[in-house]
């Protein structure tokens, strides 16, 4: 088990709250969503008359939207929260309804005309307000392109982000490099769809975010990967364990 140094300035000051709830959540989902898991989801979106929301057509799996689910709610009050690429909203409700417990707010940035879907352009914003009308207080929705957002426009510092918008190399970077100013001391960012073989530009982005030294990998779920920023030389939400290990639920 590793130790601080008894003899000589310490380089790290403790774990803050918020890397303490990180680092429970990594080892709580260090496999796949468990049952108990699935049913706090339940609970927490039936709380809001949202029973519908994993119904909704998304290619998010349920163990993905879980382990958002959990990062909402391991965020600090108040919180303040963006996506980026909502679709029909099925991960806005999830996400929002983990923000409700710390009275939080989630921005949720997309054209709703499916650029990028494989079904086709369409427009889909009327669909995603219908389904997301529980938590419509909670919510911003802003009608752009990700690359048209401005600082002005969200709530910062950001506690947590989700990068789910387009997937090519290019549009991903971008994203990145928009939010990663206004992320929050211990702010959390969530890629979709890391390691996809026909998505291979996501995980560039997220080797290049690690490889710069700012960034840690909190955990990943399937191809749901999330990087915890951190700015001293150990991050416990990193190293759970202590022990310099990551448990990650691998598809």
């Amino acid at each position: 088990m590793r130790r601080k140094p008894t003899t000589g300035a310490s380089t790290y000051p403790g774990p803050t709250r918020r890397q303490r709830l990180l680092g429970r959540l990594a080892r709580r989902i260090s496999a796949a969503a468990s049952y108990s898991e699935e049913r706090l989801l339940h609970v927490s979106l039936a709380r809001f008359g949202a029973r519908h929301a994993l119904e909704i057509p998304t290619w998010t799996r349920e163990d993905e939207l879980c382990a958002l689910h959990d990062l909402a709610c391991a965020c600090p009050d108040g919180a303040s929260a963006l996506e980026i690429g909502a679709y029909l909203g099925a991960s806005s409700c999830v996400i929002a309804a983990g923000l409700a417990g710390r009275g939080g707010h989630l921005f949720c940035v997309d054209t709703w005309q499916n650029e990028t879907m494989p079904e086709g352009v369409r427009d889909t914003f009327s669909i995603f307000q219908r389904n997301t009308a529980p938590f419509a207080s909670m919510i911003t929705p802003l009608r752009k392109r990700s690359d048209q957002l401005s600082a002005a426009e969200v709530r910062r510092p950001l506690d947590l982000a989700f990068i789910d918008g387009d997937h090519a190399y290019e549009a991903v970077a971008s994203d990145f490099d928009t939010i990663e100013p206004w992320m929050a001391r211990d702010g959390v960012i969530v890629f979709h769809d890391v390691g996809a073989i026909e998505h291979t530009g996501v995980g560039r982005v997220v080797g290049a975010a690690l490889a710069s030294g700012g960034w840690t990998l909190g955990g990943l779920v399937r191809s749901l990967a999330w990087l915890v920023r951190y700015e001293s030389v150990h991050n416990p939400a990193a190293d759970p364990d202590g022990i310099g290990s990551l448990r990650a639920a691998l598809p």
